[in-house]
């Protein structure tokens, strides 16, 4: 009911709140629903990068520190498989965006020069780390393969996801709070997966034990470094999401170049 002493300037600035009002209403609930899915995504960055980090870390220091006898990384990997008698393992080196892995499926551990002919405590890590991968044989061989493709999924997947939601919000009008929100639960999904296959890292480190043990028995300091090296190259592709444009743009596009040598190329 309108108040008729009220004078006509008041009640025009009256009513002309009420749109600012509901305006200012939109706003806040935009920025509510953007907040989600940037908090989403930001605790994504920051459990990656916590895992990237220390990796990092480890390798700028260890890569300092000599290793306790003269093997390269290269040789300790060999000392090691010999020491399992596995002997169908061949190492090959390979310099690429994606290297230092072993592949169960041609039975290859691929190390980059610097970690096969290195003599530190970083070449020594990495190497044995993904020889201990060639012991996962049996039952875990299951498990080894699906630890691989989780990683492939980190990798690749996120930039696919936001290509995808930036597609969707471009061209089908898709509003971005859910194109985000959409990014933000893929990106949660690869980091579950991620974390929920760790098991097998800290087995292949697991089976390490018993040759460091007894290579290192006079070397005991080294070994216990060793240990805590190992513990978090173990985690290293937790932090593999930030990663994936560089993964994406130097390995998966076309005429970027293979991750690893093909069958029959010269290795």
């Amino acid at each position: 009911m309108l108040d008729a002493s009220e004078p006509p300037s008041m009640r025009n600035h009256r009513e002309s709140k009420i749109p600012r009002l509901a305006a200012d209403e939109n706003v806040r609930h935009v920025w509510t629903m953007l907040a989600i899915p940037i908090l989403i995504i930001a605790l994504c960055v920051g459990v990656c990068r916590w895992a990237s980090g220390r990796f990092e870390v480890m390798l700028a220091r260890a890569s300092k520190e000599p290793a306790p006898t003269a093997h390269t990384g290269s040789e300790v990997a060999k000392l090691f498989l010999t020491f399992e008698e596995i002997r169908d393992v061949e190492i090959v080196e390979h310099n690429s965006t994606v290297t230092n892995y072993f592949d169960p499926t041609r039975r290859r551990l691929f190390l980059s020069s610097a970690v096969a002919k290195g003599t530190s405590m970083a070449a020594w890590t990495l190497a044995l780390h993904e020889a201990g991968h060639a012991t996962q044989t049996g039952e875990m061989l299951g498990d080894v393969k699906w630890r691989q493709s989780v990683i492939k999924m980190t990798r690749y997947g996120p930039v696919f996801a936001a290509l995808a939601a930036a597609l969707m919000m471009f061209f089908l009008r898709f509003p971005p709070r859910f194109a985000m929100m959409g990014f933000g639960v893929v990106c949660v999904i690869f980091l579950l997966l991620n974390a929920g296959t760790l098991a097998v890292e800290f087995n292949a480190n697991a089976r390490l034990r018993n040759f460091l043990e007894k290579h290192l028995s006079h070397h005991v300091t080294a070994y216990e470094k060793l240990e805590s090296y190992l513990h978090r190259a173990a985690t290293r592709e937790l932090g593999d999401l930030l990663s994936s444009p560089r993964y994406f743009f130097f390995s998966a596009l076309p005429g970027s170049g293979a991750s690893r040598p093909t069958k029959g190329a010269k290795e």
